[in-house]
């Protein structure tokens, strides 16, 4: 081969080593570029993530502190309201008539649907004498009879009036207009006296309070005691307490109707 061939194999040579390296050192500069702006870009989605994790935690952490300020201030409303429900309101004689007729209307009602009879003669008394009337409840006596010995200031409860429900001998359910016949009959006179009897008794502080007997061993003045003439303390105490009533629905009925006035 000619000296001149040679040479100009060889130039080819170089130029096309030139290329391969030139392209060889391209690539190796873009990949590294590329591994950097991956670099960027894995920081970036992992600086993402953590302020996504921070702004979740903070949220939850708000929502955490207002519901328990939520709570809290529920649980102050309902204390609060727990304190005016206890607060007794004064009534007068034709307010709380009005009262216990409605209420009396609406235990016609549930009266019917547990198939009993109901009637406002929740107590009564014959020949007695000149002390007040009461009931014993977990808020303390209730004043039933006002003949002002002690008097009402004497009493933290005052009755509006009260309900009671029976079975009727002839199986008559609802409201009744007549369930005693005499003081001395009693709720024998026409009510079936296997059965339970219930008395409720609504307070003037808005709660509802009731006497349940397991059988209808009840007279007209069961749950009720007498005071003495000069307004002291006798032995005629009530042979039974009364207790709040777990009737929601009467203790929200009471509520509602003395309401009204409050």
């Amino acid at each position: 081969m000619s000296k001149g061939l040679w040479v100009g194999v060889i130039g080819v040579m170089a130029i096309i080593g030139i290329g391969i390296g030139g392209f060889y050192g391209y690539q190796q500069t873009q990949n590294k570029a590329l591994k950097t702006e991956q670099a960027k870009t894995k920081s970036m989605s992992e600086k993402l993530a953590d302020i996504d994790k921070r702004t979740s935690t903070d949220k939850t952490d708000k929502e955490s502190s207002n519901g328990s300020s939520s709570s809290s201030t529920s649980s102050v409303s309902s204390n609060q309201s727990s304190v005016t429900e206890k607060e007794s309101i004064v009534l007068t004689d034709a307010q709380k008539q009005e009262i216990n007729k409605a209420f009396l209307n609406w235990a016609d009602q549930r009266a019917v649907m547990g198939n009993m009879a109901v009637n406002d003669y929740y107590f009564g008394h014959g020949a007695a004498g000149r002390g007040d009337w009461y009931a014993n409840t977990p808020d303390g006596q209730m004043q039933v009879q006002d003949e002002n010995n002690p008097g009402p200031t004497a009493f933290p409860i005052h009755i509006v009036g009260g309900v009671v429900f029976l079975t009727m001998k002839d199986a008559s359910t609802g409201r009744q207009n007549d369930v005693v016949e005499s003081t001395a009959g009693g709720y024998s006179d026409k009510a079936d006296m296997s059965k339970p009897i219930t008395k409720y008794i609504l307070g003037d502080n808005g709660k509802v309070y009731e006497l349940k007997t397991s059988d209808g061993q009840v007279s007209l003045t069961t749950g009720f005691g007498e005071y003495n003439d000069d307004g002291t303390a006798s032995d005629y105490q009530p042979d039974q307490d009364f207790v709040l009533s777990g009737d929601s629905a009467a203790q929200t009925e009471l509520q509602n109707l003395i309401s009204a006035y409050r």
